[in-house]
Order: structure tokens, then C-alpha cells, then sequence
């Protein structure tokens, strides 16, 4: 196996976990982009906050980081909508 397919398959297994993770988090805008073949998207938004009705926010998130999820969520949300 050459060097090029071991770094090809080493992509195509980290997006497996960030795509779950991005859907826990929920966030389907970045989902769907990312499985368009914008893949990085997928390692983005499983380091992007999560969305703060999700099961992940409500789960892992304290008041604060609630908080900022929340702020976060805005900002985009004005973001697109405008």
C-alpha cells in the first residue's frame, strides 16, 4: 500500500466520527455541505459549537457554554438569514 492510500484512508475514517458527531450536534447545514464532498466541513462542525436545542448541547453544555452556544447560533443565524 502506497503513502497516498494510507492518507486517503486515514481521511475517510475521520470523517466517519465527525459526521456522528456533527449530526449529535446538530448542525444540518454543515452535515449536509460536508457529505456534498465539502468534507472538511465535517471536521469543523464537529468542533463548532453545537446547536443548543441538540441532544449534545443539552447533554455535555453547562449554563455557560449553553450560553455561547446560543450567541453562536444567533450570529449565524443572522448571518443567512439576511
Amino acid at each position: 500500500m502506497s503513502a497516498l492510500e494510507i492518507a486517503g484512508t486515514v481521511v475517510l475514517l475521520s470523517l466517519v466520527p465527525s459526521t456522528a458527531v456533527v449530526l449529535l450536534k446538530g448542525r444540518w447545514v454543515l452535515l449536509l455541505a460536508g457529505l456534498c464532498l465539502l468534507f472538511p466541513l465535517l471536521w469543523y462542525g464537529a468542533v463548532a459549537p453545537a446547536s443548543p436545542s441538540s441532544w449534545w448541547a443539552r447533554r455535555f453544555y453547562g449554563d455557560d457554554k449553553l450560553r455561547r452556544a446560543e450567541l453562536f447560533d444567533e450570529r449565524w443565524s443572522r448571518t443567512f438569514a439576511e
